[in-house]
């Protein structure tokens, strides 16, 4: 009954197969270490995510910002919000979100991070999701108020997932993000260390820093 554990469901198997492109062996294979390290199943904290990518050579060791921590842990454990509330991930939600920063198309990462400041889950991104995302401090504040004016495209008073498409689209220092397959090592590291608008040769791309603004 024990080897059990590392033996994965095979409608979960064929669904990886087919969401993630990759073999039934390679997910086998990590699933096993999945297992090995997360006994119950799950990945329970920021700490443990960032400790899985960096087995599967997703998250370079040297990252241990805590704040960036908890914004990756937010984008994988978007797939659970409509389906359980232990705010855990599973092997199946893990590699899915995982398959999408790393090599999804434009459109799935774009809502993936939408959706990753839509804190309540209303697919709308308001004031509160915003300082619920930041620390609560004076540039913070600024820096929400500048978001949510750029942002807001239709200039309803809120920004929707079309919103912020539309944004990142009209974007060209943003754009290469999600479209250039050259940007998968830095979509891994997501918010890992900061970033400035000037300084577009940095690793990864940093909400507190401005990197989803434009400078005036």
């Amino acid at each position: 009954m024990g080897a059990n554990k590392t033996k994965i469901n095979k409608t979960v198997l064929n669904q990886l197969v087919v969401h993630t492109n990759r073999s039934p062996a390679e997910i086998k294979a990590m699933y096993a270490i999945f297992c090995r390290h997360f006994p119950t199943g799950n990945i329970e904290s920021p700490q443990d995510l960032c400790r899985c990518l960096q087995k599967f050579s997703l998250l370079p060791i040297e990252y241990t910002d805590q704040k960036a921590f908890d914004r990756l842990y937010r984008l994988f454990d978007i797939q659970n919000r409509n389906q359980k509330q232990d705010g855990s991930i599973d092997f199946f939600n893990f590699m899915i979100v995982s398959h999408i920063l790393e090599r999804g198309p434009p459109m799935e990462k774009i809502s993936l991070y939408f959706h990753s400041f839509d804190v309540n889950n209303d697919q709308i991104i308001t004031r509160d999701d915003l300082e619920a995302c930041l620390p609560p401090t004076v540039e913070s504040r600024q820096l929400i108020q500048q978001l949510l004016r750029q942002w807001d495209m239709n200039r309803d008073g809120v920004v929707s997932l079309d919103d912020f498409q539309q944004f990142i689209m009209n974007n060209p220092d943003l754009l290469p993000m999600f479209t250039d397959a050259r940007e998968r090592v830095r979509m891994n590291s997501i918010t890992a260390e900061s970033i400035t608008d000037n300084n577009q040769s940095a690793d990864v791309y940093n909400i507190n820093h401005g990197t989803f603004s434009k400078s005036q």
